[in-house]
């Protein structure tokens, strides 16, 4: 799933695609800040919540942004097979630690016999997002697959929201019919 990259970027554009990676450092600390609101009972719990989102997201943030560097920086300004393992790897890590909250808030959900939302679910959407965008700029360099980062439904999702990808996914299979 990948588009031709461009040849060219300006500095100002991978800056700015290289600051669409590490606003998940914010989304993170956004995300420690659901602990000590004054709208939860109980920060431990929220901690527990949170915490082990908040670490992968740090984590694919690092990865994310030093393989973009990397890419960026090299003369073809493409990536070589260990960038896209990363870069998938990464990715993928976000996606499985958000399913991991929403299970965990799902089950304290149960718990209380009711449908709670977190205070974290309007951040985690947030997260959501901006991954998808970071597909983006990552598919303009990399040849990376969709179907190894998230599940089916979530990429047909992506696909309808976003007419960028629906372009991509679509070039990619008239390339596969014609090679």
């Amino acid at each position: 799933m990948a588009i031709t990259p461009k040849n060219e970027h300006s500095m100002e554009d991978l800056e700015t695609k290289y600051n669409d990676i590490t606003v998940l450092y914010e989304y993170a600390e956004e995300l420690v800040s659901t602990v000590e609101s004054q709208f939860v009972a109980d920060g431990d719990e929220q901690l527990a919540i949170v915490e082990p989102l908040i670490n992968d997201i740090g984590d694919a943030a690092d990865i994310l942004s030093e393989e973009f560097i990397l890419i960026a920086e090299s003369k073809k300004g493409k990536a070589n097979k260990s960038s896209k393992s990363r870069v998938e790897s990464a990715l993928r890590k976000i996606y499985v630690a958000i399913s991991d909250y929403q299970a965990r808030v799902n089950a304290i959900s149960q718990k209380a016999r009711g449908t709670l939302k977190n205070i974290a679910d309007p951040v985690v959407a947030k997260v959501q997002r901006q991954v998808e965008q970071i597909i983006v700029v990552f598919l303009e360099f990399v040849q990376i697959s969709l179907y190894s980062i998230m599940n089916k439904a979530e990429v047909e999702a992506l696909r309808v929201r976003d007419t960028r990808v629906a372009m991509m996914m679509h070039q990619q299979a008239m390339a596969q019919q014609q090679g």
